[in-house]
């Protein structure tokens, strides 16, 4: 039986633990061909999955999940795929503002709107010029995933996963228009109910007035932030092709690869 016998596709998977899960199938590259359903996912965190949502996931036969969450993420909220599951989970761990200050060192109660709009377009370019190693590898596990689907998360679904699916897009010659077409869907997935006290138990834990709107910049999934991140890759490399190349270790046999298994 064919993938496209077993599954009805559609870009946001309709499970009820996990609302901002998309296979990344079916978007036009720009030479003509089409990239495949069913074989490559961004999702949010999966520890609240249902029964449902688990015989779901086995369907598409998950084998490597990249998990890029830091410790204390993915400790606070465990994966759980069901007992059926045959996927390998990796900790590919990103501390968004490693490289600058840190967003959890913040006194919520003195950052504004503005400031966190900035900081939010300053990790989106250092998920492109400081992160270059755990993307790669990445890509060196979806190389090496021969048979079975292939899912990538961060907590959201939304900054660390965004970028990783934007380099994938990229390496399989999708336009950056479609790719930011893709990043823009988090809006309309997340955040779901209750969102909005998560991250505030998350970040600001010990501050029971903290008011919950200094949040929006970090929740919100706007074009600014992605396209920072392609500036950052601009700014130092003729294209992404390049910059797939130097950085990624994505060079012309690599993506001959990749396109050959996930483009139709």
């Amino acid at each position: 039986m064919s993938a496209e016998q077993k599954f009805n596709f559609q870009r946001r998977l309709d499970l009820e633990g996990a609302p901002n899960i998309r296979d990344l199938g079916g978007y036009a590259t720009s030479d003509g061909g089409n990239t495949r359903w069913g074989k490559i996912f961004r999702a949010g965190r999966l520890s609240t999955l249902t029964d449902k949502d688990k015989a779901t996931l086995a369907a598409f036969d998950l084998r490597v999940i990249c998990d890029f969450r830091r410790e204390d993420e993915y400790l606070r909220d465990v994966t759980d795929l069901g007992a059926q599951a045959r996927a390998a989970i990796h900790n590919l761990a990103i501390s968004p503002g490693d490289h600058s200050r840190s967003i959890a060192e913040s006194d919520f109660s003195q950052v504004s709107g503005d400031e966190m709009f900035n900081w939010m377009v300053m990790i989106n370019r250092e998920l492109a010029l400081k992160q270059t190693g755990t993307y790669r590898r990445m890509f060196e596990l979806l190389l090496d995933t021969d048979d079975g689907g292939f899912l990538f998360h961060c907590s959201a679904g939304k900054d660390r996963t965004g970028f990783a699916a934007a380099l994938i897009l990229s390496a399989l010659d999708v336009p950056r228009e479609t790719i930011m077409d893709d990043y823009l869907l988090t809006a309309q997935y997340y955040p779901p109910k209750g969102e909005l006290e998560y991250l505030a138990s998350k970040y600001a834990e010990n501050d029971s007035e903290l008011d919950l709107s200094v949040f929006k910049a970090l929740m919100d999934t706007r074009e600014e932030y992605l396209s920072a991140a392609f500036a950052a890759i601009d700014e130092s490399y003729d294209s992404v092709s390049d910059y797939l190349a130097a950085e990624i270790g994505l060079g012309p046999e690599q993506r001959k690869r990749l396109k050959a298994r996930y483009v139709d």
